[in-house]
């Protein structure tokens, strides 16, 4: 067994690397438009009684684990050192902690409890226009991984011409900042 089976079955995930990196394969890809959306169990509940739809089998919560997995992983792979983020925007590593303090970037705690920096909230050497207003328009606490999927996964209610754009790619592209910050305080909520 390998380093990454070994975390992850320390971990709790019932899954295999093969299936993380197939899986993570899949997460690195853009998704499309009618990307799956993960219910709540008590959705799933209510789906089994009124709808008829199958219990999960445990191939289907053992793919679940692989995808939380691959999420991750994409995440903590992506992220950045304050040393880094401090290197990539040309200022101090103490203005780094500065700015997080603001609220003008997003970090979440890492390896040895040290801030860690994802990547979607930087475009080139600065940071994503309107960002502070979208962190303040998160609820308090968001987790890292379900934010990196809201902020780079496609919503059609951000057109960029005839396709949907995800939160980043509408603010890069000099979109609005207010169809983002309210879809930003929806995270977590059921569609």
């Amino acid at each position: 067994m390998g380093a990454l089976a070994e975390v992850l079955h320390q971990y709790g995930y019932d899954t295999t690397e093969d299936a993380v990196a197939s899986n993570l394969a899949a997460l690195l890809t853009p998704l499309g438009v009618n990307a799956a959306v993960d219910l709540l169990a008590t959705d799933q509940e209510y789906l089994a009684r009124f709808s008829g739809v199958r219990p999960l089998t445990s191939g289907d919560l053992s793919a679940l684990d692989a995808r939380t997995a691959a999420r991750a992983t994409a995440e903590a792979v992506a992220a950045l050192s304050r040393s880094q983020v401090a290197a990539l925007l040309g200022v101090d590593v103490t203005r780094v902690s500065h700015q997080t303090t603001a609220g003008d970037l997003f970090s979440y705690k890492g390896g040895r409890s040290r801030s860690v920096y994802p990547d979607w909230q930087f475009t080139g050497s600065a940071v994503l226009p309107h960002l502070r207003a979208v962190l303040a328009a998160l609820p308090a606490g968001s987790h890292p991984v379900p934010v990196r999927a809201f902020m780079t996964s496609p919503d059609e209610a951000l057109m960029l011409g005839d396709r949907p754009a995800s939160p980043r790619d509408w603010l890069v592209g000099g979109g609005e900042p207010g169809p983002v910050i309210g879809l930003a305080a929806t995270l977590g909520e059921q569609v």
